[in-house]
């Protein structure tokens, strides 16, 4: 019973590799219904490949027209040097077309990783260096807010207002992974809390040491913004992809609702974990919450 169980909270979180051990649990009715829940992961399995294949396809195939179009484009410009006007703007639009394709086609990629990760070349991360770079570059860029980066461990700690933040650490916090996807995940996360919190506010990133679901140590990265927070409602779609939440916090921000749909990819690849929930001590805003595994 705990082993079906655990199947279906995995299936309920979008893991659909079972364990294989659940159709060798015997005939009677226990272990006929593991069997039928060992069948539905995998038709789920299969079902969520097929949908993800297909979205690939769909987005390598457009690219081909795009390209065209370009080529189009511009031959028409020696034609029609009157029309520039309207050309940019179907260079614009033609150029948008191209972003949101590699968006998406980068997602489906992470996704896949899910399944070959083990496959995949990985290096030893450190989690501690990439926050504290990150930190540099939106403390940078959002200097105009006046907002506080607080930068938190458990061996050293620092607020300063500003975004000048320094971090001296006894240890190294790593994971083995990927960088560039994991220095893109936190730096997505922690720039959507820049841009969403109020001026003269703050941004808090904590990290500690945690043991996941099976046991296995892990290092949790929280992100806490005071933005306004979102509904509760809406919590569970905000990694969704194109999902725009129709709220304060995400009506003039643009986009194609891709950033976080990216950040859980790359997380789940990295067999970790993701979740976010409104704040609970009294002040809005949000609190992002990545788990990713030790080595």
């Amino acid at each position: 019973m705990r082993n079906v169980q655990h199947t279906v909270r995995q299936l309920i979180d979008g893991n659909y590799q079972t364990n294989p051990n659940l159709s060798k649990l015997g005939d009677d009715e226990l272990g006929l219904l593991a069997k039928d829940v060992s069948t539905l992961s995998t038709r789920l399995a299969d079902s969520e490949l097929a949908r993800k294949q297909m979205l690939s396809d769909i987005s390598h195939e457009l690219r081909s027209p795009l390209a065209r179009l370009d080529v189009a484009t511009e031959l028409t410009r020696d034609f029609a040097p009157h029309a520039s006007r309207y050309l940019d703007r179907i260079d614009k639009e033609s150029a948008r077309m191209n972003e949101l394709i590699e968006h998406i086609i980068h997602i489906q990629s992470l996704q896949m990783q899910q399944y070959t990760i083990d496959n995949l070349e990985s290096e030893a991360v450190d989690l501690s260096e990439i926050i504290s770079k990150i930190g540099k570059d939106v403390c940078f860029e959002f200097q105009h807010k006046n907002v506080r980066w607080q930068w938190q461990t458990p061996d050293a700690s620092l607020s300063s207002p500003g975004g000048s933040s320094t971090t001296a650490l006894d240890t190294f916090w790593t994971v083995q992974g990927n960088q560039e996807q994991l220095h893109s995940a936190l730096e997505n996360v922690i720039r959507n809390a820049f841009m969403h919190t109020a001026a003269d506010s703050k941004v808090a990133v904590e990290m500690t040491k945690v043991q996941m679901d099976n046991d296995r140590p892990a290092i949790q990265v929280s992100v806490t913004d005071e933005g306004g927070g979102i509904m509760d409602k809406d919590l569970e779609r905000i990694f969704q992809p194109f999902v725009r939440l129709d709220s304060a916090r995400h009506r003039e921000t643009g986009g194609y609702g891709l950033g976080l749909a990216i950040v859980h990819a790359v997380v789940m690849a990295h067999k970790g974990q993701i979740s976010v929930d409104n704040r609970r001590d009294g002040i809005k805003g949000l609190v992002v919450k990545m788990v990713l595994p030790v080595h």
